[in-house]
């Protein structure tokens, strides 16, 4: 979610690092077997300048971020609505070992595009037809892109703009393959019910195995209850777990939220906390990123990463409303608190992903930061050790 508030590659390193993005001929570093992940050790951060120019694109934006081993790059995904430039993602390579974190290197930029092959307006000049891009995965299987939009509910606007959010398919190159079926109860509608402007489909993840891809609403639909707000917690979103294959929702689990961490100032300011990111160790257990933010509040952004398993949870596919229903939510034990590293600044942490193997056999972990376009943010790289 965005605050409402010449082929030169950009390299930020002055010490020369082995670079650890995994095997050039196979995708030996992807994992294929359930994932164990006890705790992460900091290994180091990296901040690339503010709105740098990348072969004529604007950096920053950074809501997502999946790393494909076989040919040693990162996909990044940018959630620029086209207000800059057309919907993008961008590729980098990640320089880091188990003890130095030296330089992000951008090394391309795609444009996705619509069905019909056209580029994605901005909602200056079409608020009908814009997306608000977010996540994105690399299915090695396929070779193919997923990426998701959260969504767009306008209702100022006569008529209504009411965009829902989607998860789709599309080439390397940005043409569009084909899209996953959203559940009705998500769809976006004029009235308050279904999915909340810019609260849907954030975070996604495809299982080790490759079968299954997960979902998270970054916010309770209307049906599901309030928002989350300092002081309370326990709001409700949904976990929907997918078929990749026949791209077909097969199970939905019910997730509670954290309370936003403090009040914002004055207390009417924009507040959330939500699941920004999924990241899955197996069919049945994930890690899930949680970002609280508070306007005025010090710091204004807590993150935190839990291990999440849905094998006790309920099947809430068929329940209109979670509000006084009976089920059985995903159980979460805390992995993470990102500002327990000691880093200067936790910013607006919004993408997560398995790196390559570290020398020492154990998976590495990445984070990145969306800068909302924002001088007073950063965009934010952090690499980490998983402890298995």
């Amino acid at each position: 979610m965005k605050q409402h508030f010449p082929l030169a590659t950009l390299l930020l390193a002055c010490t020369a690092v082995p670079l650890l993005t995994g095997c050039a001929d196979d995708d030996s570093d992807t994992p294929t077997t359930p994932i164990s992940v006890s705790s992460l050790r900091f290994i180091g951060e990296k901040i690339v300048p503010f709105k740098q120019d990348y072969n004529g694109t604007t950096l920053g934006g950074f809501s997502g971020i999946d790393y494909r081993p076989d040919n040693n790059s990162y996909y990044i995904m940018c959630d620029d609505a086209s207000a800059f430039q057309p919907v993008r993602y961008y590729t980098a390579n990640l320089d880091f070992n188990q003890t130095t974190f030296s330089g992000v290197t951008f090394t391309g930029v795609t444009t996705l595009k619509r069905p019909d092959g056209t580029n994605f307006p901005s909602a200056a000049t079409d608020p009908y037809n814009t997306v608000d891009p977010e996540g994105i995965r690399y299915d090695a299987a396929k070779k193919q892109i997923i990426w998701s939009s959260e969504g767009v509910r306008n209702v100022a606007l006569t008529p209504p703009a009411l965009i829902n959010p989607f998860l789709r398919t599309a080439t390397p190159d940005g043409a569009y393959v084909a899209e996953f079926a959203l559940p009705p109860l998500f769809r976006v509608q004029a009235t308050e019910n279904g999915t909340r402007s810019n609260g849907s489909f954030e975070g996604l993840s495809i299982t080790p195995d490759g079968r299954y891809l997960f979902t998270a609403q970054e916010e309770p639909i209307y049906e599901d209850g309030p928002r989350a707000s300092a002081g309370v917690a326990g709001a409700v979103i949904r976990i929907v777990k997918y078929d990749k294959d026949t791209r077909q929702p097969i199970a939905q689990f019910a997730y509670k939220l954290d309370a936003v961490h403090a009040a914002p100032i004055p207390a009417n300011q924009f507040q959330l906390n939500g699941v920004v990111e999924v990241l899955a160790l197996s069919g049945n257990k994930l890690l899930a990123m949680e970002r609280s933010f508070a306007v005025g509040a010090t710091p204004d952004y807590v993150v935190k990463i839990y291990e999440i398993d849905l094998t006790r949870a309920s099947d809430v596919s068929s329940v209109t409303s979670l509000v006084d229903a009976s089920y059985t939510p995903v159980t979460k034990r805390l992995v993470l608190d990102v500002a327990t590293t000691g880093i200067q600044r936790v910013d607006n942490l919004e993408g997560m992903t398995f790196g390559p193997k570290l020398p020492n056999g154990h998976n590495s972990l990445v984070l990145v930061a969306d800068d909302n376009f924002g001088a007073t943010q950063i965009s934010q790289f952090l690499a980490f050790e998983v402890l298995p």
